[in-house]
């Protein structure tokens, strides 16, 4: 709802009773109060109230566009609502074919119309499709939708509005008309996708047409552009008043009188916006009456202060009217000490992110009814979509959130928490829910559950070691001849458990050249001889078998820590000179390997190189800070001594 604030007031020496009606006031009070009606009825916030401002769809047009901010509080959330699209999940073929079916009705554009005219009031996409238009849309052939149009809310009327409250459908027509070249045309309301205003409350208004499409952004956003258009013209036309210029000529009347006066009075001021180029002036008589005096120019600059911040409030209020961060509205940074807009940003990507769910999305559903079976030629149930992300990750980004989401899930793992098969459900389903892999869903689906989900054997007194090829019936083909192993369940190598014994885990240095140079160059004497990163060191007997495999590694079962990040030389346990640095995935590793049974020394894990045991001097050592590049994991057992 919209509005302006009106101040009835009623005569002077008359104030307005409780009921009303206007009365015939007394003074009793001093003249300040008799004057201003401070704390009478006669007080000005007393008398104000709100009208709404109903606009003519011709205003309507005409304020989007005259007004250059009011089209941008429009516009702006139309475009950001589409302008990343959405991102269909379902195999290569199939997203193919529905992309090219968007792009031959030109969806993502269409959309965006129908978007901008739900600001100025209400719109809709109407769904063409062979068949008569009063019946519901029903398209099961591929290119079965023929063609999908945009109009305004003033294009179509609604007929028999639904008054059952007990229905589903309250508050809509059962069908649609729109004018066409051939009279009024129905049109049944499942080919009519309806972009709607924002909503008015049902208190007194019994008009369904008006309560159905809502009311626009423009009647109350009309006031604040005004304001701020006014602002904005008021200041452009003081401009060319920036510089006044005030001439004063001697005798300026005498001169004026005559026609050879007035010639030499052109000549001159002639002469002088030669020379001033463009002069902006006024010209006075400065003489005495007998002419003593000489011309004088006078200037007057006019200072600019606070009218800035004037048009600064206009437009922050405009802003907090259209509900749009001034940084996306002016299209400029943050202003102020410490200020990034990031707050700004992330507000207003929540902003379109609701407005994407509760009004977009509905919409596009309602239209996929039809261009999915158009473009596959059906509607697999399989096939879905979700909005693309506003502000678009970096590949970096990209491969960073996966690698904390898979350490995560390597956690858990490792806590034996779950059963294998919910695990490995929720896994498949976090992929695809995330997106990770599109066509995940139809590839899984064709694999047989007890493979698709882990399912593990029935347990029997079969040695594990057996379910090698050929080495139990169970692993061979239909023939028996072994050309076609058993699946073995991820865990299987938790029913063969291995002797407990010490760990003790590393990764040997594959670049040591590099940091031998590093440390020859900061003067760190007796390097050791095999550097090398400790992982793990259990001095308590464990199953190794219980340890899973390590997924962070490349196909050479070789990590990088990629160069830069917090790089530390320091003394450490018994060796004088360390290397440190930070990996989550080599921290991952070594928590993983506790919680599957090792012991450790030390409370917390710290990834080093350990360089050497002779005396340093390290107060002017500079950490090295290029890549470190770790072969593959060694285990072994702790040796007498170590």
């Amino acid at each position: 709802m919209s509005g302006r604030i009106v101040n009835v007031r009623p005569k002077p020496g008359f104030v307005m009773d409780s009921g009303g009606s206007v009365v015939q006031m007394r003074a009793r009070d001093g003249l300040t109060n008799v004057v201003t009606g401070l704390g009478m009825r006669g007080d000005a916030r007393t008398a104000r109230a709100y009208l709404a401002q109903v606009l003519s769809p011709q205003q309507i047009e005409e304020a989007f566009e005259a007004s250059a901010m009011l089209r941008k509080a429009i516009t702006i959330p139309a475009t950001d609502r589409v302008r990343a699209w959405r991102d269909w999940q379902a195999d290569k073929a199939q997203i193919e074919l529905i992309e090219k079916e968007e792009e031959r009705h030109q969806l993502q554009a269409k959309v965006r119309q129908a978007e901008v005219l739900r600001g100025l009031g209400g719109g809709a996409l109407i769904l063409v499709a062979a068949g008569d238009p009063a019946l519901p849309l029903n398209v099961t052939s591929k290119q079965g939708l023929v063609a999908i149009n945009v109009v305004s809310r003033w294009h179509l009327t609604g007929k028999n509005w639904v008054d059952d409250l007990s229905r589903a459908d309250y508050g809509t027509p059962e069908y649609w008309e729109v004018n066409g070249t051939n009279g009024q045309l129905r049109i049944h309301p499942s080919r009519v996708a309806c972009f709607r205003a924002e909503p008015l409350p049902s208190i007194w208004r019994a008009d369904y047409e008006t309560r159905f499409w809502g009311r626009g952004r423009v009647p109350s956003l009309l006031e604040p552009a005004q304001n701020l258009d006014e602002a904005l013209a008021t200041f452009s036309a003081m401009i060319k008043d920036a510089l006044n210029i005030d001439v004063g000529i001697p005798k300026l009347l005498d001169y004026v009188a005559t026609a050879d006066g007035e010639a030499k009075l052109t000549k001159r001021l002639s002469l002088m916006a030669a020379g001033s180029s463009v002069i902006n002036a006024k010209v006075y008589d400065s003489g005495d009456g007998e002419g003593k005096g000489g011309e004088s120019i006078d200037r007057h600059q006019i200072t600019w202060t606070g009218i800035p911040d004037v048009i600064r409030v206009y437009a922050e209020a405009f802003s907090a009217a259209a509900d749009i961060p001034v940084t996306r509205l002016w299209g400029t940074s943050a202003k102020g000490l410490n200020a990034t807009g990031e707050g700004d940003e992330k507000n207003w990507r929540e902003t379109v992110e609701t407005g994407q769910k509760l009004e977009t999305k509905p919409c596009l559903e309602q239209i996929d009814a039809a261009l999915i079976p158009s473009a596959l030629g059906s509607r697999p149930p399989e096939v879905w979509w979700k909005f693309a992300p506003l502000n678009v990750p970096t590949e970096k980004e990209d491969a960073d959130t996966f690698k904390t989401t898979m350490e995560g899930v390597t956690a858990l793992l490792n806590t034996n928490a779950i059963p294998e098969v919910a695990f490995n459900k929720g896994v498949q389903n976090l992929m695809s829910e995330r997106g990770y892999m599109p066509g995940l869903d139809q590839a899984l689906a064709e694999i047989p559950e007890e493979e698709r989900f882990g399912l593990t054997a029935e347990p029997d007194e079969t040695d594990p070691s057996a379910l090698t090829e050929g080495g139990d019936p169970r692993s061979r083909g239909a023939g028996g001849d072994g050309s076609a192993p058993a699946r073995r369940a991820a865990n299987d190598a938790r029913f063969a458990d291995a002797t407990p014994r010490t760990l003790y885990v590393r990764r040997d240095v594959v670049n040591a050249a590099e940091i031998v140079a590093w440390a020859k160059a900061q003067g760190i004497p007796d390097l050791n001889p095999d550097l090398h990163v400790t992982i793990a060191y259990s001095r308590a007997p464990m199953d190794w078998m219980k340890i899973e495999g390590e997924w962070n590694q490349d196909d050479k079962g070789e990590i990088t820590i990629q160069p830069g990040g917090v790089r530390i030389v320091e003394p450490l346990g018994n060796q004088a000179a360390v290397l440190l640095f930070t990996s989550s995935a080599l921290s991952w590793r070594h928590e993983s390997i506790i919680r599957a049974g090792a012991s450790h020394d030390y409370a917390d894990y710290q990834p080093h190189i350990s360089l050497t045991k002779s005396a340093v001097d390290l107060t002017k050592a500079e950490p090295y800070r290029g890549k470190i590049v770790l072969g593959p994991e060694i285990f072994e057992e702790i040796r007498s001594g170590d």
